[in-house]
């Protein structure tokens, strides 16, 4: 088999994946308030870079400090969703623009049938379907991808992180399971900015919801991004305290999604050869209980495809944790703004020559499905 193509008998899934309407509209029980909010939160520093609009220069990277953590802090932007990947937001007058998806992204929507012509075009089987409310609330439109296209998507569930210690976020989660059919929960750390950082998720109060992922046998996947002003700290924080949570719950199979994204985009040098994560990051990485999604397109979006120096991470990682805790996921459709889809598949099955074929099928499906709990082929 030459390195160029994917075993035919070999199970390929997209670990991260998205369907949404229209960026900056009303989705589910979630207002376009709540999402533009969190959009702001999340890309106040974002490593793309806000442009002027009149000339298109680089604006100063303080363009939108906030005054504190939380979101009572945010400046008020007049954040508001553009066409072609574009946010734009007004300050002191001045309109800036920043390119957050692809220039092909015109409508700012990503349907299911644009998801399944990328995977058809690559041979993916199925996708799991991340679910963050930067995208919205999309309950209904995951369980309609499932009626349209069964045996395609794989939707993670939702809950209002920031009110995740309330009975109905607990009701939610068990109706996304057991009458949606939905595979695991989504639980990212940035929406606990809507409280303004009141309690965190390993707080006492939300181990009624803990309790209920354990009873429905499903996993969690793991947002640590914080968008905090001291951004490593503040990561470096949560990854402590994934660490402590992994501890007290061995019994439920988590996934530390993005690729470790924010710590190469704060951390890592473009030009260096050679990438050290903290050891806080690899110590909670190693409980037996916990994955790692792999996005070389995020962890080094300043180098050039496939990224020399962060292969040399992912053969650390390989090195250090083992392929069973390896997962490929490509950020559909985002991803397109470094690398093609099928170059976000490549970078490994083309390029990373330290994994064998066994453990390239490890990570291209066989250990998101044990996690998921699929059925084995």
């Amino acid at each position: 088999m030459s390195l160029n193509q994917i075993n035919e008998d070999a199970m390929l899934i997209d670990a991260h994946a998205h369907v949404y309407p229209r960026l900056g509209t009303d989705s589910g029980d979630q207002g376009k308030d709540v999402q533009l909010k969190l959009i702001q939160h999340h890309v106040q520093y974002h490593v793309q870079g806000w442009r002027r609009r009149r000339d298109h220069a680089r604006a100063d990277l303080s363009l939108l400090m906030p005054s504190g953590d939380g979101i009572s802090y945010q400046p008020e932007v007049n954040l508001r969703v553009a066409h072609y990947g574009q946010l734009e937001c007004t300050v002191d007058g001045e309109d800036y623009y920043l390119q957050w998806y692809p220039c092909w992204f015109r409508d700012m929507s990503a349907p299911p049938e644009l998801m399944i012509a990328y995977m058809d075009y690559l041979g993916v089987e199925m996708a799991v379907l991340q679910h963050d409310h930067i995208y919205g609330s999309l309950d209904e439109v995951f369980s309609d991808c499932m009626q349209r296209y069964p045996g395609r998507f794989l939707p993670l569930a939702q809950v209002r992180e920031w009110e995740a210690d309330q009975e109905t976020q607990v009701q939610r989660l068990e109706h996304s399971i057991r009458s949606r059919g939905f595979k695991g929960l989504y639980f990212a750390v940035e929406p606990l900015t809507m409280n303004d950082w009141q309690f965190h998720f390993d707080d006492r109060r939300l181990e009624p919801l803990w309790q209920t992922v354990e009873d429905l046998g499903i996993p969690i996947f793991w947002y640590l991004y914080t968008s905090h002003r001291d951004s490593v700290k503040a990561y470096l924080d949560q990854v402590e305290r994934l660490d402590r949570w992994a501890k007290a719950h061995p019994s439920i199979p988590c996934v530390h999604t993005h690729g470790l994204d924010i710590i190469a985009m704060r951390l890592g040098r473009p030009d260096s050869e050679r990438f050290d994560i903290p050891a806080a990051v690899l110590n909670c990485l190693k409980n037996p209980n916990m994955h790692v999604e792999i996005m070389l397109q995020l962890m080094a979006p300043d180098t050039e495809y496939p990224f020399p120096w962060a292969q040399e991470t992912l053969r650390m990682l390989h090195g250090e944790l083992g392929p069973e805790k390896l997962i490929w996921g490509s950020d559909m459709p985002a991803a397109e703004r470094n690398v093609t889809y099928r170059q976000a598949r490549d970078y490994v099955r083309r390029h990373a020559e330290f994994m064998s074929e066994a453990d390239k099928d490890l990570f291209f499906g066989e250990n998101v499905a044990r996690v998921l709990g699929l059925d084995a082929r």
